[in-house]
């Protein structure tokens, strides 16, 4: 009996679409999200990290100006 020679996938790139902060094209190989939403919109995985840290930061500076008055 002959040995069954597995073939190798091949590796399908596509655009997957810009991303959702930077409107950069985006393809399936790069680290991305998706989001759920109407228009179900993707991001990078970095943009949106530093998009959430932005928003961490200035959530801290509302609460410390509203914490003073």
């Amino acid at each position: 009996m002959a040995k069954k020679l597995w073939k190798k996938p091949s590796i399908i790139v596509i655009n997957i679409g810009k991303c959702r902060y930077c409107q950069k094209e985006m393809i399936n190989t790069e680290s991305f999200v998706a989001f759920y939403d109407e228009e179900k919109t993707k991001a990078h995985y970095e943009c949106m990290r530093k998009d959430d840290y932005k928003k961490l930061i200035e959530k801290e500076k509302n609460e410390k100006r509203l914490s003073q008055n």
